[in-house]
């Protein structure tokens, strides 16, 4: 089933949703979702939620720390964001109607049903490592390198050797540009900020 029915489409034009995809697991697209959201959030003062579109549970564990509530909840305010653990298509539809200007949906791990749904936002990150345990992550399956070409998708890396990325983009590839270092995601720096400005 796909993001939007028809009759969500127009009530959703004010509304941007943004898709966070990892070509494979590790590729760090939870903490880049949290960070976004932040500077979203603080440093453009957009109403923004996070859907948390696969079944990690990270969505819950940080959640339940930053708030103190032991019991599972359905949602999370957090730094006034919201925070939607394991989310499905029908959470989407509620938040749509929810006057959200900006809604992140962290995939996790890219695959041919988040490719799916993907072709639905507005937006597209595509994260990649360029660590040597996890080269074949990115490399492996062609066809994501070439949606990301054809589609337009932003492709960023968090980890790994600065000198291969240098490598990678010096070829006929989609350019991968390097999130600056942030050691708490709830926290946005000057330099984040900068970078998130570029992109958003």
């Amino acid at each position: 089933m796909g993001l939007f029915r028809k009759k969500d489409r127009t009530k959703a034009e004010g509304t941007r949703v943004i898709g966070v995809t990892g070509a494979g697991r590790g590729m760090g697209t939870t903490h880049f979702s949290v960070l976004a959201a932040n500077y979203l959030r603080s440093g453009c003062g957009r109403k923004t939620a996070v859907l948390e579109w696969n079944r990690h549970g990270d969505f819950a564990r940080f959640g339940s720390v930053c708030t103190g509530f032991t019991a599972a909840e359905s949602r999370y305010r957090i730094q006034d964001v919201d925070f939607y653990p394991d989310s499905a298509g029908k959470v989407l539809a509620e938040c749509l109607h929810m006057g959200y200007e900006e809604i992140l949906i962290d995939f996790g791990e890219l695959n041919e049903k988040v490719c799916e749904e993907l072709s639905r936002c507005r937006k597209i990150f595509l994260l990649v490592s360029f660590t040597e345990w996890q080269p074949g992550a990115f490399w492996k399956p062609a066809s994501w390198e070439e949606r990301a070409a054809q589609n337009g998708w932003s492709c960023l890396a968090a980890f790994g050797s600065e000198e291969s990325r240098l490598k990678w983009n010096k070829r006929p590839r989609p350019t991968v540009r390097r999130i600056p270092f942030s050691e708490d995601a709830f926290t946005v720096t000057g330099p984040v900020m900068e970078f998130m400005r570029t992109i958003l």
